[in-house]
């Protein structure tokens, strides 16, 4: 039987002190069957696209583009459903020109850095700009109203978007865990020379992993403007910060190779958590970003704590000591 580590451990024990903190400061608002289904609610979009960029994090990559391209699949869904007359037909469309725009986005991504060989922090810096160019762009910097039909906005409400969450991240678990494809990117992600010796295409495993990632995107761009019954340049902004803090709350190293997709859902209910909690507690919302900017610094210094083999032998050293005082006492 595997002996489960501090890493495994600390997962469910932040989740209950979570619950704990906020039962007890908030014990008729919080445990409730509205506030928790609104919980799921809110970390749904996170849910969806984190299931898709951990491709990108296993590989050691990153993708700052995806809050503006989130607003950008959304745009061009509204736009599509508009033009169609806010018809059904037009709700299908809209989804599919979504989908093909956050596909395209991924595949540039992937073209430029494999060929190139730029850096995945500068493209998705650069594009990142980019696609919120393009939403004022198309918007004319203004919002763009969807309340029908009913196809459309029936996406965005209760249990829609978290039947979505788990369904992308079912898929995203068997990819991974259970296909070959899912084993090349944990290789390519842990040594990419070693993997490209062993004859794994790391141009192709990089790509995928980007189209992945921008598709998902795409998923959470239609959900969010489905919620907010609209098409807006800057829905979705600072949206990378709450998937980013996802994945390494949840235990994904961003220097690649490790991570799973349970984590990373684990770590977005942690972020809705945490968000839910301010706002119960009335913390200023100018505040917000300063307590997540803390947990990032947090997250990340126990994954670099947890890959440090000097802290790791440390701790060893201190429970074999532990250890042999039991044992004499």
């Amino acid at each position: 039987m595997k002996k489960l580590s501090v890493k495994d451990l600390s997962k469910p024990i932040i989740l209950a002190a979570f619950f704990l903190i906020l039962t007890i400061l908030r014990p008729s608002s919080f445990l409730t069957i509205g506030n928790l289904g609104n919980v799921l609610w809110s970390v749904s979009i996170y849910g969806v696209m984190v299931s898709g960029t951990i491709f990108v994090f296993l590989l050691g990559g990153i993708d700052l583009s995806i809050g503006t391209l989130c607003g950008l699949t959304g745009v061009t869904c509204v736009m599509t459903v508009r033009a169609f007359g806010y018809s059904p037909a037009g709700v299908v469309a809209g989804i599919l020109v979504a989908l093909t725009v956050g596909l395209l986005a991924g595949l540039i991504h992937g073209l430029i850095i494999t060929t190139f060989h730029v850096p995945a922090f500068l493209v998705t810096f650069a594009t990142q700009t980019i696609y919120l160019g393009l939403s004022m762009i198309l918007t004319n910097n203004k919002i763009l109203d969807c309340t029908n039909p009913k196809l459309f906005t029936s996406i965005g409400k209760n249990p829609i978007p978290i039947i979505l969450m788990v369904v992308a991240a079912l898929i995203s678990w068997y990819v991974l865990r259970k296909t070959e494809t899912g084993r090349y990117v944990y290789a390519v992600g842990g040594n990419d020379q070693a993997a490209a010796i062993s004859g794994i295409s790391v141009r192709k495993i990089t790509i995928m992993a980007y189209m992945i990632s921008g598709f998902t995107t795409a998923i959470g761009g239609i959900i969010l403007s489905s919620m907010t019954q609209q098409g807006m340049a800057s829905n979705g902004s600072g949206y990378e910060q709450y998937v980013i803090m996802a994945g390494v709350i949840g235990g994904i190293s961003l220097l690649g190779g490790e991570g799973t997709v349970p984590g990373a859902i684990f770590g977005a209910m942690i972020i809705g958590l945490l968000q839910n909690g301010l706002n119960l507690m009335s913390v200023p919302s100018t505040q917000h970003g300063l307590v997540r900017g803390l947990v990032i610094i947090a997250a990340v210094g126990f994954d670099a704590l947890q890959r440090d083999t000097k802290f790791q032998s440390w701790l060893a050293k201190r429970r074999q000591a532990k250890a042999a005082g039991k044992s004499t006492a």
